[in-house]
């Protein structure tokens, strides 16, 4: 059974820079920002010692995963397995995601009007420990849980041309670290660039941003003096002066309200020393009249910022937060928990597992009938950053939304984007690690555009249910490579990263005993015997060789049946297909359960296990799994049903019980079983419970003894009553 949750596979946000700095006509010399998030590739290396020089230009990444920030690699949509971040690699199933290097490679030039600029690459955060080249050039590292920083990469650029950052990243630690530094709880977080990553061209005098640097930058503004009447700003910037020379400058902060009149002008003026970083402290008149900030009225005034060199705007600089004047004492406490938000791996799928709905029409709901699909976002855009998210509810036949239902649903996508989740959803409970599974409709799942534009088209099958769809329009996007320059990745070609576990492949030529069909169906029957019939008709005429005595024949019929009641007797083409291939599937495995020699009415149980579970409910089964788990079971043996009620049983070739503990059971075939050791017990139980799908583990919990006072937890295995149980021949299980 497959478990369905995400602890971040994926970041659904980028982090907000604390202001923007933008060149105008008459500014070219000022502060360029560029968010760089797209057009990455990736690989994953486990070996922790990897070092084939992917950080060389010459080495080729044609066939590396084309990934846009932000990214993680832990996670289900990279790796396609289920990983725990919430334990060490010691405890987590593996730890083959957990102790390797992710390497990330990004190509880009900058136009060669704007050589002789200040260049920096700055990263918002990196998880966890980091190396970073530039050309092959090393510029050093980053031990992680230091929030942002930096390079400054103005002596390794290619002028006009081809630049690559090459990016490595471990989050075990390892020798990189100093012991002192080296936390061993944190090696089972999530890897990768979990923020934005970002160019930036500066005049060589300029506004450093706070944000991203170790040192104190860009500008904060505070209000004191603070009445009705008036009120004083003081407002402090700092300057960076990175030429070789002194450098006599102007600072002017333009004070302005919501419509952009200007309330004041502050100028200053300063001799800053060469490599000097300058804190400019400017004190306004009274603001006469000012508009206070309230919870109800939260008024800000503008900020902006210019380094004036000589006749020339050497920066400026635009302050997010701006100026905020008021009288309450809470206002940095509320702008404190303003700013609170998610971690990235919180917010990946909110709302993945809500054990009920809420019934939208206020009616009692009906049967289950139809899958409806809603999409968080009509359009997004054609970047590989895109995501949106798709959430899966069932109502029954007059649109009520069904609570409870816990169907497995399968996902198909087509169009430029790809499923960053799994494609089938079972249902399960929260495992002893306390992670949520899907335990009951809705279930939302993740959708990542390819980069490419058009229509993006997503279905979601589940048995005996009428399918839901929705399409979502991914827009092309005009990039300004006017003074950075991204070059686009070409998808084609390029491996997913996974890891390469032994397996049998699945079986892929099913015998098609139902064929498919091209055409919507329309019957008409006034009951549901009725729709039996018909369907029944439908298919015998289109598949004369078809067997109507098998279990698996009788499994499809009953569930068309009830499709056909719920969907005004409509049955779309797909959904026809869908639930005959299942049905094919199951007759694949069926036709080698009769090739075995167990026993006849073991095999028409288990026939019956696979037509509940592959036709009924969805559950899709590979049949070369299916084949060796089939031969692994021992012939011979006795078939027994647990009937707790005393009555015979039906079924030839079987005994009955009124026992239905497993130990019990055995008992009854075989006397001596009573006498056996605990740890032979325990073997025989665990080994005929793995051959036996009708008999299931269950915990129950014994009161202590007065020298214990930790109650214990023990497994019984309890079989299903009427169902078959093969006991195997005592050869198999004695001590």
């Amino acid at each position: 059974m497959k478990i369905i949750f995400f602890l971040l596979l994926t970041f659904l946000y980028g982090a907000v820079s604390n202001g923007q700095k933008q060149p105008t006509a008459n500014q070219k010399n000022c502060t360029i920002e560029k968010v760089i998030n797209s057009q990455w590739t990736f690989n994953y290396i486990p070996d922790e010692k990897a070092d084939k020089g992917y950080e060389s230009p010459e080495y080729s990444d044609s066939r590396w995963l084309a990934v846009s920030l932000p990214h993680t690699w832990n996670t289900y949509e990279t790796t396609g397995e289920f990983l725990n971040s919430g334990k060490s690699p010691e405890d987590n199933d593996n730890s083959y995601w957990w102790r390797g290097w992710g390497w990330y490679r990004k190509h880009f030039s900058v136009n060669p009007g704007y050589s002789g600029r200040k260049v920096t690459l700055e990263f918002d955060k990196v998880q966890e420990y980091c190396k970073v080249w530039l050309n092959g050039k090393y510029l050093g590292d980053n031990k992680g849980q230091q929030g942002s920083f930096g390079f400054d990469i103005s002596g390794f650029l290619n002028p006009g041309g081809d630049n690559l950052i090459a990016v490595a990243i471990n989050n075990s630690h390892g020798s990189e670290l100093d012991s002192s530094e080296a936390d061993e709880s944190n090696s089972g977080i999530y890897s990768g660039l979990g923020s934005d990553v970002t160019l930036v061209l500066r005049n060589k005098l300029f506004i450093p941003e706070q944000s991203r640097t170790k040192h104190e930058g860009g500008v904060t503004a505070t209000a004191t003096q603070v009445s009705k009447k008036e009120a004083v700003a003081r407002i402090q910037t700092w300057v960076k002066n990175d030429n070789k020379e002194k450098k006599s400058c102007t600072l002017q902060t333009t004070i302005s309200d919501a419509e952009d009149k200007t309330v004041q002008v502050i100028k200053s003026i300063a001799d800053i020393a060469p490599g000097q970083l300058y804190r400019f402290d400017q004190t306004s008149k009274p603001i006469k009249k000012p508009h206070l900030w309230s919870n109800e009225d939260p008024f800000v005034y503008k900020l902006y910022t210019e380094v004036i060199d000589g006749n020339e705007i050497a920066d400026a600089y635009t302050s997010s937060s701006g100026l905020k004047i008021s009288l309450s004492a809470d206002l940095a406490e509320t702008l404190t928990a303003a700013k609170q938000k998610d971690g990235p791996e919180d917010v990946f799928i909110k709302n993945l597992n809500r054990s009920s709905v809420i019934n939208r029409h206020g009616n009692p709901s009906g049967e289950p009938a139809r899958i409806v699909l809603t999409s968080s976002l009509q359009k997004i855009s054609a970047d590989r950053g895109s995501v949106a998210i798709i959430t899966a509810e069932v109502t029954d036949s007059k649109g009520n939304f069904v609570t409870g239902a816990n169907n497995t649903v399968k996902w198909a996508v087509s169009g430029p984007a790809t499923l960053a989740g799994p494609s089938v959803f079972e249902s399960c409970t929260v495992n002893s690690a306390g992670i949520k599974g899907y335990l009951s409709m809705p279930v939302s799942n993740v959708i990542r555009s390819t980069g490419k534009p058009g229509t993006i088209h997503v279905a979601v099958f589940a048995s005996g249910l009428a399918s839901g769809s929705v399409d979502i329009v991914a827009e092309e996007v005009k990039q300004d490579n006017s003074v950075i320059i991204e070059p686009a990745l070409v998808g084609e070609g390029r491996k997913p990263v996974v890891r390469k576990i032994p397996s049998i492949s699945r079986l892929d030529e099913t015998p098609q005993e139902i064929k498919m069909t091209s055409d919507n169906i329309s019957l008409s029957s006034p009951d549901r015997s009725g729709y039996a019939q018909l369907i029944r008709d439908y298919i015998i005429k289109n598949n004369s060789s078809v067997d109507t005595s098998i279990v698996e024949f009788k499994t499809i019929i009953d569930l068309f049946a009830s499709y056909l009641v719920n969907n005004n007797g409509h049955i779309i083409v797909d959904d026809y297909n869908y639930n005959v291939g299942n049905y094919n599937n199951c007759r694949l495995i069926s036709a080698y359960i009769n090739s075995t020699k167990l026993p006849p009415a073991y095999k028409e149980g288990l026939r019956k296990h696979y037509s509940d579970i592959i036709i009924t409910k969805g559950n899709d089964r590979d049949a070369g799994d299916e084949m060796n788990w089939l031969n692994w079971i021992p012939s011979g043996g006795t078939v027994i049903i647990s009937q707790p009620n005393g009555s015979a049983s039906t079924v030839k070739g079987t005994m009955v019980t009124t026992k239905n503990q497993l130990t019990d059971i055995i008992a009854v075939v075989h006397p001596e079983f009573v006498n056996f050791s605990d740890d032979a017990k325990e073997r025989a139980l665990i080994f005929i419970n793995k051959m036996n799908p009708y008999v299931h583990a269950s915990a129950i919990t014994e009161n202590s003894t007065e020298g214990d006072k930790k109650n214990k937890s023990k497994v019984i295995y309890l079989a299903e009553e009427g169902e078959t149980i093969l006991i195997p021949l005592f050869k198999f299980i004695a001590e």
